[in-house]
């Protein structure tokens, strides 16, 4: 089988951790680049992991090395831009969410990866974990019933340090924990409900350190069928453990998420119908999620199946986002229909 030849642009945490090894120790994939304006880092990684070249420039990237696909693990802002230019010049791409800044560039790329038939492909690893599989196959099946609530969150514990200073930045991420954390749950809620149409959000925000940009948030989002989802996040609670759930209720039962939980009601009684799955750690969970969702960025540019995670679906998250901005910015309900 022909490799893919694939690079990264981003030499962060997440390529460091997720990305490169993955890549590395998939046969069919040719890692031939990567990318990053610093100088030692991307030396470092050079040796690590015996990548063959290093690029200041993803322009010069592009064109020396040609690449099949590309993967972009920047800060946010470059998401839009590298993503245009990457596909611009026919290259598959697979970007870290968000996939823009707003949803009118979000929107532009969608246009510019059908118009190219190129896969752009939005990192949402929630969508490939083996818990949510199993939780998306019961609610498919209506097991649950009619669903009326979801409330999801993401809490940080309480900590020292200092939450990277492009995060609380506007302009390089587009907003603050919401935007960064938020977005997963809200990509989770509506994956498991089958992208569902929204009829209003409304968004609470707090800057409790006085950053530029939100630091706690929670938001409410009605769909037209009548389904409330509230998400609450924040990078630094006063809390002595992370906190990071999913629940979701039916007429007929509910769910739990972190771990899998799943009750419903069976001749008048409540019975624990949580299939048998092998322990993981969310340590475990998380690697796998990663490497199933890059393993199906990979099957489908040799075989274009079904993205389970499109660039369609991250922009339906972007509208959501821009509209929860705009409820803080007037302080009131906005109505997407």
């Amino acid at each position: 089988m022909e490799k893919i030849r694939t690079a990264v642009v981003g030499a962060g945490s997440i390529a460091q951790v997720v990305h490169i090894p993955i890549l590395k120790n998939m046969e069919d994939i040719e890692l031939t680049a990567i990318c990053d304006d610093d100088q030692a880092k991307l030396t470092k990684l050079i040796d690590k992991f015996e990548i063959p070249h290093g690029y200041s420039m993803i322009d010069n990237l592009i064109r020396n090395e040609k690449p099949d696909a590309l993967h972009i693990c920047t800060t946010s802002h470059y998401h839009y831009p590298m993503a245009y230019l990457a596909l611009k010049n026919n290259v598959n791409v697979f970007v870290e969410k968000p996939i823009a800044l707003n949803a009118a560039d979000a929107a532009k790329l969608v246009e510019l990866a059908e118009e190219k038939k190129l896969l752009l492909m939005v990192g949402m690893q929630n969508r490939f974990r083996d818990d949510v599989e199993i939780l998306k196959e019961f609610m498919d099946n209506g097991e649950l019933g009619e669903l009326f609530y979801i409330k999801a969150g993401w809490l940080k514990k309480w900590s020292k340090e200092s939450v990277p200073s492009w995060q609380t930045s506007r302009q390089a991420a587009g907003g603050g924990v919401m935007i960064d954390m938020g977005s997963q749950l809200i990509d989770l809620a509506l994956f498991l409900t089958g992208m569902p149409d929204i009829k209003s959000v409304q968004l609470f925000d707090y800057s409790l350190e006085k950053h530029e940009v939100e630091d706690a948030a929670l938001a409410v989002i009605e769909t037209k069928k009548g389904l409330t989802i509230t998400i609450e996040v924040s990078w630094k609670m006063h809390l002595e453990n992370d906190m990071i759930y999913t629940h979701i209720f039916g007429k007929n039962g509910a769910a739990y998420l972190n771990p899998l939980r799943i009750n419903k009601e069976l001749h008048g009684n409540l019975v624990n119908v949580t299939p048998l799955t092998g322990e993981k750690t969310s340590a475990q969970r998380f690697k796998d999620a990663y490497r199933n969702e890059i393993h199906h960025f990979y099957n489908l540019v040799r075989t274009g199946e079904e993205n389970i995670s499109s660039a369609a679906d991250a922009l339906q998250v972007m509208k959501i986002m821009d509209a929860l901005y705009e409820s803080s910015r007037k302080n009131e309900k906005v109505r997407l229909d």
